[in-house]
């Protein structure tokens, strides 16, 4: 199974009036798309990821108008689809929805990061990915915005999940199995280094720092340890203190950043409504201690 936790198939179904000649009907595939680029007035391009995890530009003829049928090639659909091909491009011939992640722009905060999963599958998946028999990134992407889009799992769990679940299915996870140094498997406090992708016990990195080292709890060590090792159907079952996951998030961005060299206006977006909000809340805090 793809996935176990999609709704009701809509009845809703696009399809392009008109194949010119010489295009030839190539596949019938699931997929998701990740975004959509306007290419002039009569089309656009979408990026879609599909189910065998690689990636697929479709150009969509027709109009740019927002209609019942267009909802169903925005960014974020899941649905199946059938692609021609003329000329090494590919056009989008039908496509028959599954599911939809609409309910992700009721908040900006979930937009911003399905936007940024969004674009680190898409680089990672186009720039670093050969797919293997077990990869699981399309599985992994529709489960993490399932969970983002019915606010299940808190944001603050979803992201280092995704971040270093991705990292694990492009086969580029870190060694988190014992310390680099003296090979301890579970200490109390231990730094790790997203640029070498493993970590120092408390002990070792005071003898042999590690560069750009940051301070996890055992606790935080064995959530990213669940994270790369566990089956999908327990990989979103556990949760963390707030001041230990944040830590775990930290340590799940700098690798991927550091790894993959990216730089994702989303992330940032999504930072800036996280500090915004956090001002706030310190703010009522300090007028109700006032009265």
């Amino acid at each position: 199974m793809i996935i176990c936790i999609i709704g009701r198939r809509l009845d809703l179904q696009y399809k392009v009036s008109h194949i010119e000649r010489g295009i030839h009907l190539v596949e019938t595939d699931q997929g998701l798309i990740l975004v959509q680029r306007s290419s002039g007035e009569k089309g656009r391009f979408i990026d879609i990821l599909t189910a065998h995890n690689t990636l697929r530009e479709v150009y969509v003829r027709g109009s740019q108008k927002v209609t019942s049928a267009n909802l169903t090639v925005q960014q974020f659909s899941y649905a199946t689809f059938s692609i021609a091909s003329r000329k090494e491009r590919y056009y989008l011939d039908s496509v028959q929805p599954i599911h939809i992640f609409y309910h992700l722009r009721d908040s900006l905060s979930r937009l911003s990061l399905a936007s940024y999963f969004s674009e680190l599958v898409r680089f990672s998946v186009q720039e670093f990915h050969v797919p293997k028999e077990n990869c699981q990134v399309f599985r992994l992407m529709l489960n993490t915005l399932h969970y983002l889009e019915e606010g299940t799992r808190p944001k603050n769990l979803l992201k280092p999940i995704f971040e270093l679940r991705l990292m694990t299915e492009l086969g580029m996870m870190p060694d988190l199995l014992i310390c680099q140094r003296c090979s301890t498997y579970l200490p109390e406090s231990l730094y790790f280094s997203p640029r070498s992708g493993y970590f120092h016990c408390a002990a070792c990195q005071a003898a042999d720092p590690l560069p750009s080292p940051i301070l996890l709890q055992r606790s935080g060590l064995q959530a990213m340890r669940h994270i790369v090792f566990a089956d999908f159907h327990r990989l979103f079952s556990w949760n963390l203190g707030e001041k230990n996951l944040a830590a775990v998030g930290r340590c799940t961005e700098a690798f991927v950043r550091y790894h993959l060299d990216l730089q994702i206006p989303a992330l940032d977006f999504y930072h800036q409504i996280a500090a915004e909000r956090t001002a706030q809340e310190q703010r009522g805090e300090a007028q109700h201690e006032s009265t």
